[in-house]
């Protein structure tokens, strides 16, 4: 059920209650008038453009539309002493179907009306101005005026249509003018029905004082339950007369023509009848377009005003013809023709015309190539890429562009768009995640290596003094010496490791300047290549003239490419290919490294391992599992990245970037 407000002169008659809507863009889906701007993720009415239809009242899953409630406006009203009179729609016993409609009437004189009119009679007078201007207005198109909704769109979205809309008031504003000018002048007049734009059309400038105000029939039902009012409880009550026939008939499909006795000739199509919102636009389309030309067009935006937006239940539209119709069946019968047409007689002098004012907006067309730079900033990049799906609430890519162009829409609208950014999102948290996971792995032993490493260093230095010494005393031929030989070998090994740890535990302050990338890697190499595993290794460099300095600490960054350089080289321990490649980013703000070999390669479940702390692929005795660890930590150091990429045989690459700038810390 809709939210009702009782603000009192709003714009338009409805509004999104911002925070309740859920971007799911039902109403941008649903709108004939596409009235609906997107800002900032909700849903606006925009009030220029509605047309009050209440479709996105009718779809709207979140209640977050909210309806001007004439509510307090007509309980003011009844409090006063001058007298309030009611007007039903002839939809009434469909929406109020479980009571009879005379005990419908009954409750309105318990809330306090002083009469209760049927506006069908109101349909009775129209029908006989629509019979008369058929007959006098020849070959013209005609275009019904009965749904206001229908005319608002004519005016604000299609005005070339409107010398075809008939000259003719809506029934409702027929029985207000009867009420005002022959049977209560002297009254107030409250119209009650299923219809939003009914609110809106009181306001119209060639209809104002029919009709003081407009209650929905879920409006109505509200009061009925605050005031304790049990319809079903009470004794039925007649309609205040004129009291119409066939006019009862007028809110179902093709009830204008049934009232006013029109028949048309199917094989000629000199008469059509449609509704619902997206026929009709499409038979005004082919109206616009000059591919009909009917004598006579009935056109309802509601399937019938049985289905407005505001019929207070769920009742399918052929139960509530089958009770509309069962109504006017009864009225027909008792109510006698000669005494409606006296009363239309005297009422023949109520002028039911009516004017139409062109309210179009035009809005540029976007060229193509605006189009095409709004589709880019989505990843439509070709006609390809339009998936046209509408989850957006627009028909086409094309026609959401348009929109955005506009700025009745928005970039974020698009799901597929979405869908792929949320991916990169995830994925980016993914690797953030890997990362701190990595650094608090880091943290923790570096924690654990620094204390170990200064424990160790006391005795293993006192071992290794000893041990030379022990070892440079002995003879030559003393066969202790192998063995004294292997302990200080495995002794100067043991040295290396804390070395390592402490170089990993130690978070040394970075002494930043410039440097030329090209000038360190060569520096680097020259190095890393006197080792005997590149005797056999062809080394190829691609270094990019255009690389600007960067601030690094030069002597930390050149103990990274040594580990890599060495790591590469005995990768291959027979033969094979080492490559350095230097180049700027895609988006030209970071300088990247890339280091490859075509070597043995890592194990996909090794790839996850390489930067942990004592982690190797290489044999017992021939690595620490230490220098990739502090790497890592040296280019994090750096506010850099480094990422590895290797497949078992084929080889590995690692790829570090670093940025042009350092922003302080």
């Amino acid at each position: 059920m809709a939210n009702l407000t009782s603000s009192a002169k709003p714009a338009g008659v409805v509004r999104t209650i911002k925070e309740r809507c859920q971007q799911c863009y039902a109403c941008v889906r649903h709108c004939p008038a596409k009235a609906i701007q997107v800002l900032e993720g909700r849903a606006k009415v925009m009030d220029d453009r509605c047309i009050a239809c209440g479709r996105c009242v009718r779809v709207c899953s979140q209640d977050a539309k909210e309806v001007e409630s004439a509510v307090p406006e007509v309980l003011q009203m009844l409090r006063e002493k001058e007298p309030v009179v009611a007007c039903l729609a002839p939809s009434f016993p469909a929406a109020f179907h479980d009571v009879r409609p005379g005990q419908v009437i009954a409750g309105l004189k318990r809330l306090g009306f002083d009469g209760v009119y049927e506006v069908s009679f109101g349909a009775e007078m129209v029908a006989r101005a629509y019979a008369r201007l058929l007959r006098q207005n020849g070959s013209k198109t005609i275009l019904t005026t009965p749904c206001p909704a229908l005319v608002a769109y004519v005016e604000r979205h299609r005005p070339q249509l409107i010398p075809h809309l008939a000259p003719i008031v809506s029934p409702m504003i027929a029985m207000g003018r009867a009420l005002k000018q022959r049977y209560r002048p002297d009254a107030k007049v409250v119209f009650i029905g299923p219809c939003l734009a009914k609110k809106a059309e009181i306001r119209r400038p060639s209809l104002t004082g029919a009709i003081d105000s407009v209650l929905t029939y879920i409006e109505l039902e509200g009061i009925f339950y605050r005031q304790e009012i049990d319809l079903s409880a009470l004794e039925e009550s007649d309609p205040s007369p004129p009291v119409p026939r066939v006019g009862r008939i007028f809110p179902v499909s093709g009830g204008l023509l049934r009232t006013a006795m029109l028949q048309g000739d199917v094989l000629e199509s000199d008469i059509v009848v449609t509704e619902g919102a997206d026929r009709s636009m499409d038979l005004l389309e082919e109206l616009i377009q000059d591919i009909i030309r009917p004598r006579f067009l009935d056109v309802l935006i509601c399937n019938g005003c049985i289905d407005g937006p505001m019929m207070s239940n769920d009742l399918h539209v052929f139960s509530r013809r089958e009770i509309v119709a069962h109504y006017a069946r009864e009225a027909c019968a008792a109510t006698s023709p000669a005494e409606l047409e006296r009363e239309l007689d005297a009422c023949a002098a109520i002028d039911l015309s009516r004017t139409f004012t062109d309210e179009n907006q035009p809005l540029r067309t976007p060229t193509e190539d605006e189009l095409r730079s709004i589709l880019r900033k989505i990843n439509k990049l070709s006609r390809a890429d339009e998936l046209n799906c509408g989850a957006c609430g627009y028909e086409s890519c094309q026609e959401k562009a348009i929109a955005v162009f506009h700025g009745r829409a928005e970039l974020t609208m698009c799901l597929p768009y979405m869908i792929e950014r949320l991916k990169q999102v995830n994925q980016t948290l993914k690797d953030t995640e890997e990362q701190l996971i990595q650094s608090a792995k880091l943290a923790s032993m570096g924690q654990l290596a620094a204390g170990i490493a200064h424990e160790i260093n006391n005795p293993l230095g006192t071992i290794m003094i000893y041990s030379n010494l022990v070892y440079r005393d002995l003879p030559a031929e003393d066969e202790k010496r192998e063995d004294l030989k292997m302990v200080v070998e495995e002794a100067a090994r043991c040295r290396e490791i804390v070395a390592g740890l402490l170089d990993f535990a130690r978070k040394s302050k970075l002494s930043l300047e410039p440097t030329d990338m090209n000038d360190l890697i060569r520096d680097s190499l020259a190095m890393a290549t006197k080792l005997p595993v590149y005797d056999h290794i062809q080394v190829h460099t691609d270094l990019a003239a255009d690389l600007p300095p960067i601030p690094v600490d030069p002597r930390q960054i050149k103990q990274v490419l040594l580990n890599l350089f060495t790591n590469a080289g005995e990768a291959m321990p027979d033969s094979g290919t080492f490559t350095v490649i230097t180049r700027l980013s895609s988006d030209a703000e970071r300088v990247e490294i890339v280091v490859s070999d075509t070597g043995k390669g890592i194990p996909e479940e090794n790839i996850s391992k390489l930067f942990t702390p004592f982690f190797t692929t290489k044999d017992i005795g021939k690595g620490t599992g230490l220098g990739l660890a502090v790497a890592y930590g040296i280019i994090k150091m750096h506010r850099g990245g480094i990422e590895v990429a290797s497949k078992a045989g084929e080889g590995t690459t690692f790829t570090l970037s670093l940025p042009k700038r350092q922003s302080p810390r």
